[in-house]
């Protein structure tokens, strides 16, 4: 148990090391789980069937790890300064009622609608559990609020333009490295004006529940889509990112607030 205790300890004092030890487990857990799987089902893929397991375990690794680490309250998993404060996120809501203007959404049968919600839960609590909570916290303790919103950004963005390699579209992995990255800003800078992970962590369900019932697939989409429907997304992403940056400049307990994150 002691062990133990000094192994907390030592992750809530190196969040760096934390947020990679975190990526590690949770993806170790997850091809484990798949592996599980496709032992007694070798028929199925991650790409076509699993897609939505995977994200799911590592959703709850990641949450498992931080709750036992006793830092969930520091990365954002508590209640925002304000309920007010949910109000600085609704303008991005300007995204998914986008998406529903332009592709609507569908019903794909109960089982594929339920991996299609399973999915969008597991990658929206996944994915602001590392990005928005974990890694900004670990570079606003260490750099302050500016760094901690464009770097994990940036890896955000990084992680997304990969899925060429996974056999999406390219033209559609470049629009949505843009997006992301943009998307990334947004997010972390209603985290950081909210002091909560749970409005980001809603809007990125949202979005992601909109897609994908809008598509009728999650993750890499290997599908081209029309310039015309991308370009937009990409344009309302960077006004939207300016507004959030335009919020942080703006909130005048912006100082206070950052120095109470590590309570």
């Amino acid at each position: 148990m002691n062990r133990l205790n000094k192994l907390q300890s030592f992750f809530r004092n190196h969040p760096f090391v934390f947020a990679f030890f975190v990526l590690v487990a949770s993806r170790i857990a997850g091809g484990i789980t798949i592996q599980a799987v496709q032992m007694v089902r070798p028929g199925l893929t991650v790409e076509n069937d699993l897609g939505w397991l995977l994200m799911t375990v590592y959703a709850s690794v990641a949450v498992s790890l931080v709750y036992w680490t006793d830092i969930a309250k520091e990365i954002g998993l508590k209640k925002p300064h304000s309920y007010k404060e949910w109000l600085f996120a609704l303008p991005l809501l300007i995204l998914p009622l986008y998406i529903l203007s332009e592709k609507g959404i569908s019903s794909w049968g109960l089982s594929q609608n339920l991996v299609l919600l399973i999915a969008a839960i597991g990658v929206s609590v996944n994915e602001e559990v590392i990005f928005r909570g974990i890694l900004l916290n670990a570079f606003l303790k260490r750099w302050g609020k500016w760094v901690a919103v464009f770097v994990p950004s940036i890896l955000f963005a990084f992680t997304h333009t990969t899925n060429v390699i996974a056999g999406g579209d390219t033209m559609y992995a470049i629009y949505q490295t843009l997006w992301t990255f943009a998307g990334g800003v947004i997010l972390a800078g209603i985290r950081i004006r909210t002091g909560s992970l749970y409005p980001v962590i809603l809007f990125h369900f949202v979005l992601d529940f909109v897609e994908y019932f809008a598509t009728g697939n999650y993750g890499v989409h290997s599908e081209p889509y029309a310039t015309t429907l991308l370009i937009p997304i990409v344009i309302m992403s960077i006004v939207l990112m300016v507004y959030t940056i335009i919020l942080l400049f703006k909130s005048n307990d912006l100082k206070q607030k950052d120095s109470n994150y590590s309570l």
